[in-house]
Parts: C-alpha cells; sequence; structure tokens
C-alpha cells in the first residue's frame, strides 16, 4: 500500500510539470481583489475493509496599498468499515483569518483567530485569537519573507471534560516562492509559547502548487501539529499530508 500510494504521488507531480503552461505568481496582487484556491482530494477502496477519504482545503487573500485580509479553511474525514464495523480515521476541520495593517512599508500590525476541531485528538473545539506586529523582510516577485510576534488567547475544551484556557505568545515566519514559471511553494511556521495550563504549542503548513490547464492546479500539502498538553493516551505531535486537484481564482 505505502509502495502504490508512493508511485501515485510521484505520477501525479510528473504529469502535473509536463502539461504545466500558467504562469504562479509569489504574492497576492494589492488590487483590492480575492485571489486565492480551492483543493479537493480523497481516496476510497473496496474489498474486506472499505475506506474512505475526503480532503478539502481552501484559502483567500485580499490585499491593498494599505491593508490585507486572508481567510482559510481545511476539512479532513475518513473513516473504514471491516465486518459492518465502522471506524473513523479522520475527523479534523480548521477555520482562520487574518487582518494585517500596513503602519509602513515594512512593518504591519496584524489580528487573527483560528477554530479548529479534531476528534481523533478528543479536541472538540479549540479557539483562538492573536495580535501584533510584523516585518516584511523579502518583497520581491519571486519572494515574499515575513517574520512576526504577537500575544493571544486560546481556549481547547476537550472531549474527556478537560477545558484548558490562558494567555500565550506568539512568535512565526512565513514566505511564498515562484519556483517557475508554473509552479509556487508557500509556509508558515508558528510558535505558541502559552501559561502552564495551556502549555507550548506550534504549528507548520505547506503547499505546493503546481498549475495544469488555465486556472486548475495539482496541490500537494503538508501540516504539523504540536501541543504540549494533550489529554492521557493521545500523541503530543500530528501531521497531515494531502495531494489534490485545485482552481485559483
Amino acid at each position: 500500500m505505502k509502495r502504490q500510494s508512493s508511485l501515485l504521488l510521484l505520477s501525479t507531480l510528473t504529469l502535473a510539470a509536463v502539461v504545466a503552461q500558467r504562469p504562479a505568481q509569489a504574492q497576492t496582487a494589492p488590487d483590492g481583489q480575492w485571489h486565492g484556491s480551492v483543493s479537493v482530494g480523497g481516496a476510497a477502496a473496496s474489498g474486506t475493509t472499505t475506506s474512505r477519504v475526503i480532503t478539502a482545503a481552501a484559502d483567500g487573500a485580499r490585499a491593498t496599498v494599505a491593508d490585507k485580509w486572508t481567510v482559510y479553511g481545511l476539512v479532513n474525514n475518513g473513516q473504514s468499515k471491516t465486518n459492518g464495523v465502522t471506524t473513523k480515521t479522520a475527523e479534523l476541520w480548521r477555520l482562520g483569518t487574518r487582518y494585517d495593517y500596513n503602519l509602513t512599508e515594512r512593518i504591519f500590525a496584524f489580528g487573527g483567530g483560528e477554530a479548529e476541531a479534531n476528534k481523533l485528538q478528543d479536541l472538540d473545539l479549540r479557539l483562538s485569537a492573536n495580535t501584533g506586529l510584523g516585518y516584511k523582510l523579502i518583497r520581491e516577485d519571486a519572494m515574499t519573507w515575513d517574520v512576526f510576534g504577537g500575544v493571544g488567547y486560546s481556549r481547547s475544551k476537550y472531549g474527556v471534560g478537560t477545558t484548558r484556557k490562558g494567555a500565550e505568545l506568539l512568535l512565526g515566519e512565513e514566505s511564498t516562492h515562484k519556483l517557475s514559471q508554473t509552479t509556487s511553494f508557500k509556509q508558515r511556521l508558528v510558535v505558541f509559547p502559552g501559561q502552564n495550563d495551556v502549555g507550548n504549542r506550534a504549528t507548520f503548513d505547506a503547499a505546493l502548487a503546481t498549475q495544469i490547464v488555465g486556472a486548475w492546479t495539482l496541490n500537494v500539502g503538508a501540516s504539523a501539529r504540536y501541543n504540549s498538553k494533550v489529554p492521557v493516551g493521545f500523541k503530543k505531535t500530528e501531521t497531515l499530508f494531502t495531494v489534490g486537484f485545485g482552481y485559483k481564482y
């Protein structure tokens, strides 16, 4: 199964690289219009065990000379059925937004929030909000790179009846890259040192998009989440890898 998955991923990436035609962009144009992408991927199998996995992701940004809005979302749902018994293999959703206001050509203030649930990690709901300042280290057509820091507050409710809430710091960086005329890459790393009850968190997200025909793209994504305070019996680190086809607007 692992070998077949690897071969499928390699074949799909090769196909996208061959037929890609439309130029990629490393950053959102400050034209006051919404730009972004929607991606859907999945898999299904039947036999002694029947299984399915569906993943959907979307992001959008609206930039002007003065400010920028960013929104994003992710859904991952999967289940398997063996001898009439159905087992959930994935049940995750995440929604977030951020607003940036340019104080100078390089310095910006921001405020944002995120909501997340992950039933397989016993996380019923996590709500977080933060604010701070950022600095634009690089602003080029082929690459952008920002660093930022601030303070925030998070509240996590677990199915075992535990609620963890408190203040936390925020330290992060994010970049976009135009790798070729048809391929773009973006990544974001954020660390959240928190109070004792909240614990320390870290998030990493990366996405590679290759344009195939017109506005259609092949998307490969990777996501990692670390939480030092989780219920007993659950792992502190989670990873998610996705492959899907999308549409850029």
